[in-house]
């Protein structure tokens, strides 16, 4: 038991140093950025509305289910809201719907059993533009958990809430006028409840308010 608690102390302690490090670069990026040309150096909206679509897949953690049996590849959706000043920070809230995994067993000849999991995050964004339209950003947030258990008995659902959440993403933008921008978006997500993760690649359309 106290080495457990040694291995889980170390976990968390070792992702605490990596929170920490991201946010450190990212704070320390300006100044390593500020001599380079910048061709977005133009008034900016004070707002920004973004929505995104792609591929999701999630990194199967689990050890009593054999790998077949998971279904890890979905559609996922985001939604964000920022406020951008003339600066390179800006700051915003992120959520999004996505399917976390799916697994679906064949008990016997009369009994199957489906098992899926939902997750609904909230997350704070800090972004930043490191040249020209190319971003990065670290979301900690919430995330909402939806599962559902179907096909011995009665369909049962539950939910529960995650707290330690952490998102990191690069994006890039293309204005395609002076109010819409479409680009892409490279996500890492990780779940502090559960301990998985999950990585997606949208595309993103975002206007300026």
């Amino acid at each position: 038991m106290r080495e457990r608690n040694q291995n889980i102390t170390a976990s968390y302690s070792g992702r605490g140093k990596l929170i920490a490090l991201v946010i450190i670069f990212l704070l320390a990026c300006p100044g390593v950025f500020a001599l380079k040309p910048d061709s977005t150096h133009r008034e900016r909206s004070h707002y920004s509305l973004a929505v995104g679509i792609g591929w999701s897949h999630y990194i199967n953690s689990m050890v009593t289910v054999s790998t077949r049996d998971v279904q890890k590849d979905f559609i996922g959706t985001s939604l964000r809201f920022l406020w951008e000043p003339p600066h390179r920070l800006s700051l915003g809230l992120e959520t999004g719907f996505y399917r976390q995994y799916r697994v679906h067993l064949k008990l016997s000849d009369e009994y199957t059993m489906d098992s899926r999991m939902y997750l609904v995050p909230l997350l704070l964004v800090v972004r930043m533009r490191i040249v020209d339209q190319f971003y990065l950003s670290v979301a900690p947030g919430l995330t909402l958990q939806y599962s559902t258990l179907s096909g011995v008995g009665d369909k049962e659902s539950s939910t529960q809430l995650s707290l330690a959440n952490f998102q990191v993403c690069a994006s890039y933008f293309y204005p395609v006028s002076k109010l819409f921008l479409i680009g892409g978006e490279a996500r890492l997500f990780y779940i502090g409840l559960t301990e998985d993760y999950m990585y997606s690649f949208h595309v993103v359309c975002a206007v300026k308010l």
